[in-house]
């Protein structure tokens, strides 16, 4: 089987933009319409189900209607003071969207007390850093962010939208209360902004924005579900045809059910059988592609299965092997060889890590991790 030469792969591994997008049309329309009314949304799922390919569209539509955006991604976070950089670096690079070199500093002038901000312009854009001034606490740095930012949608008379991607990742820095609190004491003071904040490690998101903590009542919230098959199967069939190749709707519901629906495993798995696919994709083609899928993955699983202690690998290759309602049912336990006492603290853990879920049943969240376990360590229980 070759590959094309000629045409790149029409199926993405990353955030999905323009064609690249499939469906979503709802969830859209109503993240839409929630922050054209001045509300803020906590947008959760598990991870790598385009919710950033979907806040990064949402942006898109906002932008054409003349709405400030900010996009910032807290994944790599490390301190208070890093979180408080990223924040004012995001600002400004929204802030001075669609500005020239020559109006760049111009758009910024008197934003923020507390930071030093350089720009560059070069043939890619302008790249911005941003420091905070010797001697500024993050706090003070913070309320510095927050304030340039309200007094400048006010200042110009337009709505915003903050999008705070991996969010949760806040709830494991030593400051996090304290970020916590300063971020709400400014927004609930302003409804000029609309905030989505995303997050994949669902618990700790939720927990967020449960009792007792400062953003408790401050938002709505939406949780994406998989894309059905009835958007995903005519997606995967114009693709294979666009690139002048052939994949019928049977073989592209084959390639949707072996990864059950979980948007980017449909999008690798469809990327792997089209570059495995001369002409028509196969069923033998989609299996090798399963096997490549597998083999991909492998790197990621066995980083995760490292990390994890005896007794959470025995309860993970339990729900991989095994879906249950009764995890603690004598039977089961004896079956898996996992003490009674333990098997519901690893349940906790692994659902933080938001590696296995409830849904009429406790079972994997990631379905080719749970083939992987499968295949390659459940003998070894």
């Amino acid at each position: 089987m070759k590959r094309s030469a000629t045409v790149s792969n029409p199926f993405t591994n990353s955030v999905a933009g323009g064609s690249d997008f499939c469906d979503r049309r709802q969830e859209l329309a109503e993240l839409e319409r929630l922050v054209q009314d001045g509300q803020s949304i906590v947008l959760s799922s598990p991870r790598r189900y385009g919710k950033t390919s979907l806040a990064l569209h949402l942006q898109e539509r906002l932008r054409e209607q003349q709405f400030l955006t900010v996009y910032v991604d807290f994944f790599s976070v490390l301190s208070e003071q890093d979180f408080v950089t990223k924040l004012a670096k995001a600002v400004v690079a929204g802030i001075g969207r669609g500005a020239s070199p020559d109006n760049f500093g111009s758009r910024l002038a008197n934003l923020f007390r507390s930071f030093t901000v350089t720009f560059e312009a070069r043939p890619e854009g302008i790249v911005v850093s941003t420091a905070l001034a010797p001697g500024t606490s993050p706090t003070t740095g913070l309320d510095d962010v927050m304030e340039g930012l309200f007094n400048y949608v006010e200042k110009n008379h337009r709505k915003a939208c903050c999008v705070f991607d991996e969010f949760q990742e806040i709830a494991t820095l030593p400051e996090s209360k304290r970020i916590e609190g300063t971020l709400r004491s400014h927004i609930q003071m302003h409804k000029s902004i609309s905030f989505v904040y995303v997050g994949s490690r669902r618990q700790l998101l939720m927990d967020m924005f449960g009792k007792n903590r400062p953003f408790y009542g401050s938002c709505g919230f939406m949780t994406l579900s998989s894309i059905s098959s009835d958007d995903f199967v005519p997606y995967i069939v114009q693709k294979f045809s666009e690139s002048g190749k052939t994949c019928s709707p049977d073989i592209a519901l084959l390639i949707y059910d072996h990864v059950a629906g979980y948007p980017s495993y449909v999008q690798r798995l469809a990327a792997f059988a089209w570059g495995m696919t001369e002409t028509v994709c196969t069923k033998d083609i989609v299996a090798a592609s399963w096997n490549a899928l597998l083999d991909d993955t492998t790197a990621l699983f066995e980083a995760t299965w490292t990390g994890l202690s005896p007794i959470e690998r025995r309860a993970l290759t339990s729900l991989a092997v095994e879906p249950t309602s009764q995890p603690s049912a004598y039977e089961y336990l004896q079956r898996y060889h996992v003490p009674a006492s333990s098997m519901q603290k690893a349940i906790e853990a692994l659902k933080m890590l938001d590696l296995v879920e409830y849904d009429k049943e406790w079972h994997l969240v990631d379905p080719v991790m749970a083939a992987w376990i499968k295949d390659t360590r459940s003998t070894t229980i």
